[in-house]
Parts: structure tokens; C-alpha cells; sequence
């Protein structure tokens, strides 16, 4: 292609905006948005519970290990430090969580549906707060691995700098006592380039892909190339809202109409599917993050920093704290198999199928395949048809009734006929050494 190329498509495609399609369901998105977002809201208060008892930890001499007990070595400032840093990434995390919260559908109707869609304002919000999340929680993370003074000088400097070319008097007087004035003197007498390697900071990771690598192989996750390459997608997505890109302002500044969409709880837009969609998306990778890479980090942080009897309290609390949540996570769009008694579907029967989120589905006649999935969690299900009255079918998670059999369901069973039948399953598994 020629330059003229690449410029013709730009002015057809940027010019233009085509008509916004739905392609995924709106009710299950906004499920799965309030599940998330409930998850990590726990996730969160939980976090300020820990960073409570850490702050109290740290102000302990008999807690912390040696280094941290010596004034006259670094370790003894991450002391306080330490705590103020996991209330920065609180604040970030509070934010995200207020911007992807599902959408409130209550008295929705065809003449005020408009108020579901959404323009540039809430996609900057949304991105930016990813952005912000994405970012401050990896550079923080990354701070909290090293535990090294010139790091953090490098880091509390260049936002200090930042911040002190245009902050107010009063604000100003508030914030800097003289010892931090006379650092940032000091930081100001180095040129741009030596900021990353002087006589009182260092940054040996700049970027934040470099950062992010750097997590991965210290968390020994470097197997996780598909997670590690989402968080840095992420990043760069999130940026081209955040600079206000050409591409982010074209898709979200339009005034095309839209045709109305229904479900059982109200009308909506395709737009308002579209920004849900997003929504879930960001939420899913931020809170997987939040478990698989900020807390680990965290807990190998207090590892360097407490005797280990305070140690072992933390990282019991962190260790359930994240496998609760990548767990739970677990639940979302999955695909379950169902054995069912052939000759049910298409029948007048209403087929209940239970899914592993706990939501009974009651799938209604004439069984239209297409409605075979969890409106809870999103989760597909597989249907599996069995000849007869078979009863219960032995799987590797034990005995399990086929749907529309006559038998009882497992757990109605007399004690005496629910151990015959796991005594059979025993077997069965032994046999074949599953």
C-alpha cells in the first residue's frame, strides 16, 4: 500500500461511523459485572483490614526482622513506607470499582431508554480508570518487590516534581516540610537523563512492559505469556483513551440512532451492550491481576519485612484472600455437560438445569437449543442424551442423576442407598485409576 492508501482509509473509516451491532447479552453482562465488582469490592475491604494490621505490624520492633529494626539502614523507612503505599493502591482500587459498576436498568422504558447510552465521557472514565489501575498498581507492585531506597526515591521524586510545578501555595505549605523540600532540591540540581541512575535514585525498569516482566519472573509466572501479554494490552488500550486518541473519540462521539433492544428486565441500546461488554472485559483482567500478580507480591513483601510467626498470620489471610477470588472468578462462562433421559427435550416438560454458579435455569417448551445457557453467569450447557431410565451416571465427580429420570435426586436419598452408591463409584474410579 501507498501513503495515498493508508490516508484514503483513514478519511473513509474515521470520517463515517457504522451503525453499532449487539453481539453478546446484555442481561448476562450485567450479571457478570455485578458478580466481578462485588468480588473485588470484598477483595478490596478485605485489603484494608490487612494494610490495618501491617500498619500496626510495622510500628512493632518485635515484628520485623533485623533490617527493619536499624535506622541507620533503608529497610527501617519501608516501615512507613510500606503501608502508605497500599493505601495509594486503595484509592486507585476504590475509583475503578465506582467506574465499573453495572448499569442501573430500574424504570427503564422505550421513552427514556436513552439514558442507557453512553458516550465519550463515560468510555474515558471507565478506560482512564483502568489506566490508572493498571499502571499505578504495577509500579507499586514493583516497589514493593525491590524494597531498594533509590528505587523509591525515583519514584516519590518524579511525582513530587510533577506535582510541584503547579501546585497551589496553600497545598504546597501543607505537603513539603523542609526535609522534602531540600530532596527535591537536590533532585532538581540532576539533568533528565541521569534521574534513572544517580547518586540518589535509580530505575532499572522504566517502562511498564519491562515492569511487568519483571513481576512475572519474580513470581516465577513466566509460563504465563497469554495473562502477561492481556495486562500490557491493556495498558495500551487504555492510553489511547487517556491521551484522547483519534480512534477512542471517533467510536464514542456519535449521534447515530439506534434501534431499541428488549429483555426481560427492560429495553437497552446496542451502544449500552457495547460499553458493558468493555466493562466486563477490564473488570475481569483487572481483578485477576489484583489476585494473581498484587497480592503474591504483596505477601512476598511481608515476607522480607516480619519475623516469621507474623509472617504466617499474613500470609494465611493473603493465601485465602486470593484463592477466594480466582475461585470465584472460576464460575463465569464456563461450559457444563448435563446427561439427560432422551425423549425430554421437545417434550411439554419444564427441563431445570442447575449450573455450577448455583442458578437453576428452568428451560421452558419447545427447548430452543439456542437458550441453553446460565443467564447468571453466562456459562454454556452441553446436553447429553441417555437412552432408557438410567438414573444416576457415575462421573469423576461422583454419582449424578440424569435429568428426568424417576430415581430420587442424590442428596433425597436414605443415608444406607447414598453410601451403596458412592461405594460403587470408589470402584468405578479405582478401575479405571481416574
Amino acid at each position: 500500500m501507498t501513503e495515498i492508501d493508508i490516508l484514503k482509509s483513514i478519511a473513509e473509516n474515521l470520517s463515517e461511523r457504522k451503525s453499532t451491532a449487539a453481539l453478546n447479552n446484555y442481561e448476562v453482562l450485567c450479571n457478570n459485572i455485578k458478580y466481578v465488582n462485588d468480588l473485588l469490592t470484598w477483595g478490596v475491604n478485605s485489603l484494608r483490614i490487612v494494610q490495618s494490621q501491617a500498619d500496626t505490624a510495622f510500628k512493632n520492633d518485635s515484628l520485623v526482622l533485623a533490617d527493619f529494626k536499624d535506622n541507620t539502614k533503608p529497610h527501617f523507612y519501608f516501615r512507613n513506607i510500606v503501608p502508605r503505599i497500599i493505601l495509594n493502591d486503595i484509592s486507585v482500587l476504590d475509583k475503578f470499582i465506582s467506574y465499573t459498576e453495572p448499569d442501573n436498568r430500574q424504570g427503564i422504558t422505550v421513552g427514556n431508554v436513552g439514558k442507557l447510552q453512553k458516550s465519550f465521557t463515560d468510555y474515558n472514565n471507565l478506560v482512564t480508570s483502568a489506566r490508572q489501575f493498571i499502571d499505578s498498581l504495577v509500579a507499586d507492585a514493583y516497589q514493593l518487590t525491590l524494597l531498594e531506597a533509590k528505587s523509591t526515591n525515583y519514584q516519590v521524586l518524579v511525582s513530587l516534581n510533577s506535582f510541584s510545578k503547579y501546585t497551589t501555595k496553600s497545598i504546597r505549605q501543607g505537603l513539603f516540610n523542609a526535609a522534602i523540600e531540600n530532596s527535591l532540591n537536590e533532585f532538581e540540581t540532576l539533568n533528565y537523563n541521569q534521574w534513572a541512575n544517580s547518586h540518589i535514585t535509580k530505575c532499572a525498569h522504566k517502562n511498564f512492559g519491562d515492569k511487568v516482566d519483571f513481576l512475572f519472573t519474580n513470581l516465577n509466572l513466566t509460563a504465563e505469556t497469554d495473562f502477561k501479554e492481556e495486562i500490557k494490552n491493556l495498558f495500551k488500550f487504555s492510553s489511547e483513551f487517556t491521551h484522547i486518541g483519534y480512534v477512542s473519540t471517533f467510536f464514542t462521539s456519535s449521534d447515530i440512532s439506534e434501534v431499541i433492544f428488549t429483555d426481560s428486565i427492560s429495553p437497552y441500546l446496542p451502544s449500552t451492550e457495547n460499553f458493558s461488554e468493555l466493562k466486563y472485559e477490564i473488570l475481569e483482567t483487572a481483578t485477576k491481576f489484583y489476585s494473581k500478580i498484587y497480592l503474591p507480591t504483596l505477601l512476598n513483601s511481608f515476607k522480607k519485612s516480619f519475623e516469621p510467626s507474623t509472617f504466617q498470620i499474613f500470609e494465611t489471610s493473603l493465601a485465602q484472600l486470593q484463592s477466594k477470588i480466582i475461585e470465584n472468578l472460576k464460575t463465569r462462562n464456563n461450559q457444563y455437560y448435563f446427561f439427560i433421559k432422551q425423549g425430554l427435550i421437545a417434550s411439554n416438560s419444564v427441563i431445570d438445569l442447575t449450573c455450577m454458579c448455583g442458578t437453576t435455569n428452568n428451560w421452558q417448551p419447545p427447548h430452543d437449543l439456542a437458550n441453553i445457557y446460565c443467564k447468571c453467569c453466562g456459562s454454556k450447557f452441553n446436553l447429553l442424551e441417555i437412552e432408557g431410565d438410567p438414573g444416576y451416571i457415575m462421573t469423576s465427580s461422583g454419582p449424578i442423576k440424569v435429568i428426568g429420570s424417576s430415581v430420587p435426586d442424590f442428596d433425597d436419598l436414605s443415608p444406607e442407598r447414598k453410601v451403596e452408591l458412592l461405594k460403587q463409584w470408589e470402584e468405578l474410579m479405582k478401575k479405571n485409576k481416574l
